[in-house]
């Protein structure tokens, strides 16, 4: 025994790794007592063959069949469905099949069985989307730091203070690829997304390995931190998934079909596209008399007064009751408001207070946990909905309150329920969480609203995937120019409005710079229910503040048109550079505005000039015709004292022909139809009440506005009926020549 310890010691000085040291470990157990042995022994015998499985991993399985329910569009899943939340299930209206069936036939953009997917060790869902090395990706929802997401790991869950990486005040999980396709990952559990990160070692294409370290005289080969894995893979939080993959021509038809998928995009009332001033938290009627009569009094147009929470008798948590000394006849106020033009908002969180005269009712409807002791009503039970909406239509639709904020849906469990929580649904408290903001606008719009005959337009702080339908733009706690800009975007391809949320400013020129950018967003907004600040804040840009909203409202007819497109056709009304010239996806400080104009703010308050980038072809600028560039990058200066904003060659862009106090007076008004450029151009000028749901029974009207050539090479204005559904909204057209 004594010599055979000692032949294994000396193996074990000589050996070399950690294999060799465990087998020869093993051998001097075997030595040294063979009772122990046999145990030993089998164990490793175990080992070594669970090390043979884990070679050949754990079996990943295709994900279908895939079922193709519309053009362009397919739908697969995995695992258990039957009692998940799909997004869809939430969404404002059912597909727009007939729009989708117009759409051209797309193959599907995977391979067959290439599309994958895995139960995990814990009881989770993995899939598996495969793309190519050169392919960049976009999307996932509300991102304010950068709209591609390629080679980044995202973890799309809702949140209050996060602007990037996966967690916002919209995660919407949907990606568009430079390709022609675009994937929804149709759950609403959490998700974790690892796109382009993580190689397998069973990938047939994976990168190869490189020493980083090599001795002298032999070179290093081509080294990466994090090699480009060839998949997308997602990590669901839950038993099971539903993929929908979308296919089309290029990004925007991509987006288009995701829209059109989701019940098309949202057709708010002519009066939410004006300007909107949310006065002090605290104000009372007489403040909001005064505030209304200074903007009439400074000539700034106003639609649309928004009341924060002191107007209710209790809030955070809240009444939905009107506080009596600050608001002792609040149908009177709406009514005298009216009668100007200007509509009442409302702000509410959904969190019930115990002074409620709804709390008894809601008590059994609501989860485990409060929020700021406030009650958490559970609104996918038909029995809370009804509770709710009885005691909104009484107390808030019938007194004239057009609209709603709803806000404080968008924390994460540190300021919302934990992820135990329970409700009497059923549904799991993190689902909740992240279609909280969802189920509030359904409520509103669905249940108040629509069954009514009367349109919306108002605020969420979260919303989530298939939300296109809703006429809810989403604000948030960014403050930063650069994340403002870089948010009309991302919206743009997540199938959400946003609009900037505009307090105050550090000074004259960033006052400016911001009011600018939010009267080309798609709510134009003043929040200044903490900061009390007004659009004359600061008198040196005044004038310029006064013709930026003025602007905006001479623009409604170009603007409600783009948004009557995006209900009918599913194309955003704001959209990234991405979906307008995919070359220039990088361009994520300028976007379009509606179909023809190119917006490039000034995001640096102390930055002389800017460049800008600009598609193929010839452009102009808007205010003064005068020829930008054809095509590539121009430098735009502050000096000139103007927006940057570039109309294509061709552009047909109808305006108001003067400027209006709100929208209510833009009906009937006349219109100069500008027209940018050489070329023959046309745009098709949509029309219906403004405040119904009336055009989805057909009585809405479309004027094609053309300028062509006569017989001598001059310009002339054409008008053709298209659809004749409808009063025409706006007056007489007339041609504005811009090209100087």
């Amino acid at each position: 025994m004594k010599n055979r310890v000692s032949v294994l010691r000396n193996h074990l000085r000589t050996a070399r790794g950690p294999l060799a040291a465990g087998i020869i470990g093993l051998a001097l157990a075997v030595a040294l007592c063979p009772a122990v042995a046999a145990p030993l022994l089998a164990h490793d015998a175990a080992a070594q063959a669970a090390g043979r499985r884990s070679a050949d991993l754990r079996e990943l399985s295709p994900l279908g069949p895939w079922r193709e329910v519309a053009p362009g569009v397919w739908k697969a899943s995995a695992g258990d469905m039957s009692r998940e939340v799909r997004y869809t299930d939430w969404a404002a209206s059912p597909p727009r099949a007939e729009a989708l069936a117009r759409r051209s036939g797309r193959a599907f953009p995977f391979d067959t069985g290439s599309v994958s997917y895995e139960r995990t060790a814990d009881g989770k869902i993995m899939v598996r989307l495969p793309c190519r090395a050169d392919e960049k990706l976009y999307g996932f929802g509300l991102q304010l730091k950068r709209l591609e997401a390629s080679r980044s790991v995202l973890t799309l869950n809702v949140d209050h203070w996060s602007t990037g990486g996966g967690r916002t005040h919209a995660p919407v999980p949907f990606y568009i690829s430079s390709r022609g396709y675009g994937v929804f990952v149709n759950t609403a559990r959490f998700l974790k997304v690892y796109v382009q990160v993580g190689n397998r070692k069973d990938e047939p294409g994976r990168p190869k390995a490189a020493d980083r370290n090599p001795p002298q005289g032999e070179e290093a080969g081509t080294w990466d931190a994090q090699p480009r894995a060839d998949a997308v893979e997602v990590l669901v939080d839950g038993p099971g998934v539903e993929i929908i993959v979308f296919a089309g021509a290029d990004p925007a038809d991509v987006v288009s079909r995701y829209n059109l998928f989701c019940g098309g995009g949202a057709l708010p009332p002519l009066w939410g596209l004006g300007f909107w001033h949310r006065v002090p938290a605290t104000a009372d009627a007489d403040r909001v008399r005064r505030e209304v009569a200074a903007f009439e009094a400074h000539g700034i147009p106003l639609d649309v007064v928004g009341l924060e929470p002191g107007w209710m008798s209790r809030s955070y948590p809240c009444t939905f009751e009107w506080q009596p000394k600050r608001f002792p006849d609040p149908a009177g106020l709406a009514a005298e408001l009216l009668r100007k033009g200007v509509r009442l908002n409302l702000w509410e969180n959904p969190y019930v207070s115990p002074e409620s005269r709804l709390y008894p009712t809601l008590y059994p409807l609501s989860g485990s946990h409060l929020v700021w002791l406030g009650l958490v009503p559970d609104y996918t039970l038909p029995e809370a909905r009804r509770a709710l909406l009885e005691q909104h239509a009484r107390d808030h639709f019938a007194v004239g309150v057009s609209g709603y904020k709803i806000d404080e849906v968008d924390g994460f469990d540190v300021w919302l329920w934990p992820d135990h929580a329970s409700f009497p649904s059923g549904t799991p408290a993190p689902v909740m969480r992240q279609i909280y903001g969802l189920i509030m606008q359904n409520v509103i719009f669905t249940g108040l609203f629509r069954p009514r005959n009367v349109r919306t337009y108002g605020l969420a702080r979260a919303s989530n995937g298939a939300a296109s339908g809703y006429p809810f733009a989403v604000y948030s706690d960014a403050y930063d120019l650069k994340e403002y800009v870089k948010g009309v975007s991302a919206a743009s391809l997540g199938g959400v409005l946003w609009t900037p949320e505009i307090r105050s400013a550090g000074g004259e020129r960033d006052w400016l710079e911001r009011m600018r950018l939010v009267c080309f967003s798609a709510l134009a907004q003043l929040n200044a229910w903490a900061s009390e600040t007004t659009p004359w804040q600061f008198p040196g840009v005044t004038d310029r503040v006064r013709e930026t909203i003025r602007l905006r409202l001479r623009l409604l007819p170009y603007l409600y048109s783009a948004f009557a497109n995006y209900h009918f056709e599913g194309l955003p009304p704001l959209r990234a550079m991405l979906l307008e010239d995919p070359a220039l996806a990088g361009a994520e400080d300028q976007f379009f505005f509606g179909p023809s104009i190119l917006v490039a703010p000034f995001t640096d308050p102390a930055a002389k000039d800017r460049t800008v980038r600009l598609p193929a072809g010839r452009w102009y600028d808007f205010e003064t015709g005068e020829f930008a560039g054809d095509g590539g990058e121009i430098r735009v200066s502050v000096d000139t004292g103007r927006f940057p904003l570039f109309v294509r060659e061709g552009a047909v862009v109808p305006m108001l022909k003067e400027p209006a106090a709100n929208a209510g007076q833009a009906y009937g008004r006349d219109l100069e139809v500008r027209w940018y450029g050489r070329a023959a151009g046309a745009f098709e000028l949509y029309e219906d009440d403004g405040k119904t749901f009336d055009y989805e029974s057909g009585k809405y009207r479309v004027r094609r506005l053309a300028v062509t050539m006569d017989g001598q090479g001059r310009p002339k204005l054409e008008e053709i009926i298209l659809k004749d559904g409808a009063p025409p909204m706006f007056g007489r057209a007339s041609l504005r020549i811009m090209t100087r």
